[in-house]
């Protein structure tokens, strides 16, 4: 399908031939009439959008709104004058009759009734189809007509997203602990989980009293051979590259294309409002098919500012979320899929810019009639990989994480920690598993193990989505304490039935789940003590007392050489491996020296993400964003 939205003016003329106003399906002539009236709308203006409304399956006024040919607002004035109806170009929220079911107008257009003047108005949106209808009606029933009135569909949603909205955030909060609480990290640990820990704490001090040497060396044989196991997960994910699908051999669409919904929470974002108008302006579906959430806090008037002024087109919405703690990022997302109209969902972040056939190239996917594929995550690419040692290992590790270790993962039907961004869902899959969790700041991880709980599968898209990584040490280090406190959540979350989840989805998907987050987690955390420990048993050498060791003393000290060494040489070989084209010759030589220091920051990162854990577990550490350089 050819995109409309890029097209030039030539090629407009050239494909609404055959379209002309004066063809009953399309005219309904006082209304058109009056369109054409308006000095920024000409008739090549709705030969357009009766060819868009026929290749949309939508209508003529909804291809004009969303090509910015008419305004809404004036659009549905001219409806109100032809129909001779009270217009609202705002409407007062407490004005708004409520009632149980009030919330499925944040997805759809009216009918809304308020209460004003001591009159009961039905305030509706409706299309040129509906016109004769309503016109008929009020010839028939005159005394209907002074209790309608007309506002656009936009104007019926703002005051709707007003109404209730502290009842409606704390609805939201509340949401996966009142459903699924066993799957909530609103509280760290469950009751079963602190008696064990309490037990083992116990046994532990015991045994460290009676016997040190033992307890330590069984911790360090288990701790090893995780670090062991996770680093072997990767070395076969650089060795096994999964092969990218042939996009030529996908299938094209069965049906028309249907609204795809786009979530992006924002917070102090002000920098990159323009940048990220523009990235998404640029994807290739039908605008009149797109509803993009920009999901604001309340109070951040700067990003809120900063989004009117980039001046978004229709398919824009700006959602405020009203403060509520916790201020996450999930939250914000829970909260805007109230009025997601969307059959998919994507996620995006502030300074992401996604290939403009992303989102094309998901619904191919998913409309192969695959209902076990629940998400389809698309690779991350570090554009500012040459600014600095830095971003350049972040850079390594993206690329192997999201071309080498999720494809393999992917390819087998294996649990995947989710990207934070790119993600798109099936809206069905995200529902039945209870979105997201506002309580959890790496929402990614723990909803990629709860579709994968759930029986869903997650695929891998082609097209990138282009990032810039944190250059900054103390702002990278916030942000990577976040991730591993959120893979903390998620495992003491996933934990609290372990034999539900291998019951589920069998043995080698409990254990790579165990490997992929236990192994990342023990990595960090456990980085600085393999040195301490190869460093002790050097110092043993010297002194003459290393070959007097048991058989598994000298078992570890080589595993943790090849843990710490073998780990840094697995971790450039896979990530260069990943490099696509252009993005190699961005990492300098130099830097590939570095990942012992990198690792070393992780750990740090680690264990702080661990000193929060017991009381900031839901703390949101931000991560400031900066317009990209052009490339």
């Amino acid at each position: 399908m050819s995109s409309p939205n890029g097209s030039d003016n030539h090629k407009k003329d050239k494909i609404t031939e055959g379209f002309v106003i004066g063809d009953p399906k399309h005219d309904v002539d006082p209304v058109y009439q009056l369109l054409l009236s308006n000095s920024q709308l000409s008739k090549k203006h709705l030969n357009h959008a009766a060819y868009l409304a026929d290749q949309n399956d939508t209508n003529i006024e909804t291809e004009l709104i969303a090509n910015r040919y008419i305004s809404d607002h004036d659009y549905f004035r001219c409806i109100a004058q032809q129909l001779d109806l009270k217009f609202f170009t705002e409407i007062d929220p407490s004005s708004i009759i409520s009632s149980p079911s009030i919330d499925v107008l944040l997805s759809r257009n009216g009918p809304l009734r308020i209460q004003m003047d001591n009159r009961v108005y039905t305030v509706i949106s409706p299309s040129v189809a509906d016109f004769q209808k309503l016109k008929n009606l009020f010839s028939s029933k005159p005394d209907l007509q002074q209790n309608f009135a007309i506002a656009a569909s936009k104007t019926i949603r703002e005051a709707v997203w007003q109404l209730n909205e502290i009842e409606r955030v704390g609805t939201v909060v509340r949401q996966l602990q009142d459903t699924q609480p066993d799957m909530s990290a609103k509280s760290l640990l469950s009751n079963w989980q602190s008696y064990f820990l309490g037990v083992l704490s116990l046994a532990a001090c015991l045994l460290v009293y009676f016997q040190p040497g033992s307890i330590f060396l069984a911790l360090h044989a288990s701790l090893a051979l995780i670090y062991l196991s996770f680093n072997l997960l990767k070395l076969s994910a650089g060795f096994y590259p999964h092969p990218e699908a042939d996009l030529q051999k996908l299938p094209e669409p069965t049906r028309n294309l249907p609204y795809y919904t786009i979530l992006i929470a924002l917070y102090k974002e002000e920098q990159v409002a323009e940048q990220l108008i523009k990235a998404m302006s640029r994807l290739n579906w039908p605008k009149s098919k797109l509803d993009i959430k920009l999901i604001c806090e309340a109070d951040d008037m700067a990003t809120i500012n900063a989004l009117i002024n980039a001046n978004p087109g229709p398919e824009f919405e700006i959602i405020k979320v009203p403060h509520m703690e916790p201020r996450t990022k999930p939250k914000a997302l829970q909260y805007a899929m109230s009025g997601a109209k969307g059959e998919f969902i994507a996620v995006y972040d502030a300074e992401d810019r996604p290939h403009p056939e992303q989102l094309m190239e998901a619904y191919r996917w998913f409309d192969q009639g695959d209902e076990c594929i629940g998400c389809m995550q698309a690779p991350l690419v570090i554009t500012n990989a040459d600014v600095g040692w830095l971003p350049g290992l972040f850079s390594l590790e993206y690329s192997g994480l999201f071309r080498r270790l999720i494809p393999l993962l992917s390819h087998f039907g294996l649990p995947i920690p989710l990207g934070g961004t790119s993600n798109h869902f099936r809206k069905s899959a995200l529902e039945r598993v209870g979105g997201w969790d506002p309580c959890n700041v790496t929402e990614d991880a723990d909803l990629g193990i709860r579709l994968y709980s759930h029986g869903y599968n997650t695929g891998v898209l082609k097209r990138p989505t282009l990032e810039t990584a944190p250059t900054n040490v103390a702002v990278w280090i916030k942000q990577r304490t976040r991730w591993l406190k959120g893979w903390m959540q998620t495992w003491l979350v996933f934990m609290r039935h372990p034999i539900r989840l291998l019951a589920r989805r069998g043995f080698i998907g409990f254990v790579i789940m165990q490997v992929m987050i236990g192994g990342m987690l023990i990595a960090a955390l456990a980085h600085p003590f393999a040195f301490i420990f190869i460093a002790y048993t050097l110092y043993k050498a010297l002194l003459g007392t290393f070959f007097g060791a048991s058989t598994l003393e000298l078992i570890l000290v080589y595993l943790d050489i090849f843990n710490l060494i073998g780990g840094y040489f697995i971790f450039v070989y896979v990530g260069m491996s990943a490099l696509i084209s252009g993005q190699r010759k961005k990492i300098k030589t130099r830097w590939l020296f570095l990942p012992p220091l990198y690792w070393l920051l992780m750990s740090f990162a680690g264990w702080r993400a661990l000193s929060q854990l017991p009381l900031s577990s839901q703390l949101w550490e931000k991560t400031p964003h900066e317009p990209a350089r052009r490339e």
